[in-house]
């Protein structure tokens, strides 16, 4: 939780009264073993009494009074019998300015005389210097009746409650009973998104554990009082009608702490150096200049097949790299706000948006290298057609040269949006566990369907590259085809003397981009849908805050998610770095290396760019908003993926993204390379046939069925 616009960040960290009372209770046990080791006695052998007369035992309780039944008690209970003590995560200030929510919830009045049921707004209640409320350290000494001894003077903390309804309370107290005020701090209320409000002691105050209540905590109702009074008059009409039940406040502590401005200044200067170490680890791996791309380059004399090995090993290598660089620098900002000290995630979280920001910081320069890239491959293209280079070895490797470097950062910028599509699906995957309720339960590894769910999210980048690398086969396919046929019908294109028809290619490339994207992109939408609603089937809800919520969906939704994060950061380096270093290897042939153009080596490296072409230019590239899409889809479903939904719901929504599943795997297998290369070998040989007057083959008759009624024809040889 942080300040406003110019005021320093400050957090508050809200600790419950069950995790103070757990820790003492360790504290007591922690002790206890230390006295059985000192005294090399059983641990069921140290006595209260042993324990009261420890030292650490008088500073951990200061009141002598308090000292042995606290512990005593803590002899008698072992950790785990302790309710469980929930995190108080997520909580805001309650900021009475405003109208709706919680400050609209209604409330007993506190404020009232006498107990009353009368209902008001919280704002009603507790808006307002004369209404806020304490906790309040007293001194109770009570004269003892004639003729016996004297009770010596007690301190004890109250509250939490107003200064008046405090004033009130001593009017009614006893004649021979004095009460005087020492301090009070002062009590905040919070609320989350459940509305579960807690009332938290500011500052030095005590342990909420240790504050006994006058007339116990205010019950509230997550409804306003208006709404509330038709529930109970509904209620009382038609006894089968129910109103709210009660929600009772939480007492705790809230811890606030200053955030100094240079750890923000950290977190962005990492994502500046995490954007710089990514290009230089990119240019290692793709660059003419260094060892992987010469090494790939050297072997192509035997051929394109080491080329491919070399390559992809190299590739394989980079993605780890890659991801360890990536990690290292989210560390950063885990490690400068650590949780435990800052009260959660939160703001570690926001430091890793910090270092996105810092990447992002050098976005002029990106946008600069990735421009270059398609300036200097279209400048070698017009070189090329323009005949300029057949006579001119000079300009030829000149172009050749700046259309290597435009390849090297069109590639180091492949390296910078993935490393941006990590670092926000990393932020975006902390929105989802906060919008799905899983901050107190968590994502626990070996709960069967997390581990479900992270099994099919890894494989889903695999299965969407491998749509998009089809797709690109296929369009590929019919534009030879199309090129083919122009030159056969047409052979002026040939000779020079006739132009081809331009148009009809870019309508095949641009359909097929068009029609293609159906496929890949029905998948990013129907799997989380499919993971997150298909594994809430037959799940029972559990109660948090009051409200049903079935989790189990969107732990496996979680859980598929991270999967997708990994094996897809991991597949986007290969694809992009591996499909760079077989296209620049290609450059460096094509530039004198084992004898240039025209060469064995540079058909091999030819086959090995085309291999590469679909790697680094679709599939690599394709797979960071693909990662992105899915948290985002996740994001959006989680409130409705959490909901008690009936179990046909369930089972509708999960029908229709598999059918939607299956539909993209039908749209993307629909044809294949190999039929296409058969109907276009087919097609170029008839029309051979048909230039050199050879009459083609007459179309094979359909197969009969033939059954023992059926008579020859004319033409059929009968049966001696």
């Amino acid at each position: 939780m942080m300040g406003g616009t110019g005021d320093p960040i400050k957090t508050t960290q809200l600790k419950s009264a069950n995790e103070f009372r757990l820790e003492e209770l360790k504290q007591v046990l922690s002790i206890r073993d230390q006295l059985a080791a000192e005294k090399k006695l059983e641990k069921w052998q140290i006595t209260v009494k042993d324990l009261v007369e420890a030292q650490a035992i008088k500073d951990l309780y200061k009141d002598e009074a308090e000292r042995t039944p606290a512990v005593s008690q803590a002899l008698f209970t072992a950790p785990e019998q302790m309710p469980p003590a929930p995190k108080l995560e997520g909580y805001q200030k309650i900021d009475f300015s405003k109208t709706g929510g919680v400050t609209e919830y209604a409330i007993n009045d506190p404020n009232a005389e006498n107990f009353t049921t009368n209902k008001v707004t919280f704002k009603e209640a507790f808006d307002g210097a004369d209404k806020a409320l304490f906790v309040f350290e007293l001194e109770v000494t009570q004269t003892p009746a004639e003729g016996q001894p004297a009770v010596p003077a007690q301190k004890q903390w109250y509250g939490p409650l107003s200064q008046k309804k405090l004033d009130d309370a001593l009017k009614q107290a006893p004649a021979n009973v004095k009460v005087n005020q020492l301090s009070k701090v002062p009590v905040t209320l919070y609320a989350n998104s459940a509305g579960d409000v807690v009332a938290a002691i500011e500052g030095e105050g005590p342990a909420p554990h240790k504050v006994a209540s006058i007339m116990g905590m205010p019950s509230y109702y997550k409804v306003s009082p208006t709404e509330y009074s038709k529930l109970e008059e509904a209620a009382k009409e038609d006894a089968g009608k129910a109103v709210p039940p009660p929600s009772t406040m939480q007492i705790a502590t809230a811890e606030h702490k200053l955030v100094p401005w240079h750890l923000f200044f950290i977190a962005i200067a990492f994502g500046v150096l995490m954007a710089f170490a990514i290009e230089l680890l990119t240019d290692y791996y793709v660059s003419t200049h260094k060892k992987p791309v010469r090494e790939v380059a050297t072997v192509a004399s035997a051929g394109p097949a080491p080329m491919i090995i070399q390559g992809f090993a190299y590739g394989l290598e980079s993605s780890v790299i890659s991801v360890f660089a990536i990690v290292v620098a989210l560390i950063v900002p885990l490690s400068i706000f650590p949780p435990g000290q800052y009260g959660g995630y939160l703001l570690s979280f926001y430091g890793i948006a910090l270092v996105g920001l810092g990447l992002l910081t050098t976005t002029g320069y990106i946008l600069a290298m990735d421009t270059f890239g398609p300036i200097s491959d279209n400048a070698q293209g017009v070189y090329e057609m323009s005949g300029e280079g057949h006579d001119n070895e000079y300009g030829t490797k000149g172009v050749q040269r700046l259309d290597a470097a435009g390849n090297t950062t069109k590639a180091l910028t492949k390296g910078f949006a993935i490393a941006t599509a990590v670092v926000a699906a990393v932020a975006l995957f902390h929105s989802y566990v906060d919008a799905a309720k899983l901050t107190s339960i968590g994502m626990p590894i070996e709960v069967p369907e997390i581990f479900l769910g992270l099994l099919i999210g890894g494989a889903a980048p695999y299965l969407f590259s491998a749509f998009s690398i089809n797709a690109v086969g296929r369009a590929s396919f019919d534009l030879i085809n199309e090129v083919r046929r122009q030159f056969r019908n047409d052979p002026g294109i040939m000779k020079g003397t006739s132009k081809p028809d331009y148009g009809r290619c870019v309508a095949i490339v641009t359909q097929a981009a068009q029609k293609e994207l159906l496929g890949p992109g029905v998948l990013a939408i129907a799997m989380p849908a499919l993971v997150g609603f298909g594994f809430a089937i037959g799940k029972a809800p559990v109660e948090i805050g009051g409200s049903m919520y079935n989790l189990t969906g969107a732990q496996a939704l979680g859980g598929f998610l991270a999967g997708t994060i990994i094996s897809g950061q991991l597949m986007a380096v290969l694809l992009a770095n591996s499909g760079g270093m077989w296209d620049n290897a290609k450059k460096l042939i094509e530039d004198g290396m084992h004898g240039g153009k025209g060469t064995e080596a540079h058909k091999a490296g030819v086959v090995c760019d085309t291999v590469g072409d679909p790697f680094k230019d679709t599939a690599g590239p394709a797979l960071n908003p693909l990662i992105k899409v899915m948290n985002l889809v996740a994001l959006l479903l989680a409130p409705i993926i959490i909901q008690p939904l009936d179990q046909n719901t369930l089972t509708i929504v999960t029908a229709v993204a598999g059918a939607m599943l299956v539909f993209s795997f039908w749209w993307s297998k629909r044809g294949s390379m190999g039929a296409s290369l058969e109907a276009a070998t087919a097609e170029a040989a008839a029309h051979a046939a048909l230039a050199a007057g050879v009459p083609t083959a007459a179309p094979k008759k359909a197969k009969k069925t033939i059954t023992v009624e059926d008579q020859p024809t004319s033409d059929e040889p009968k049966s001696e």
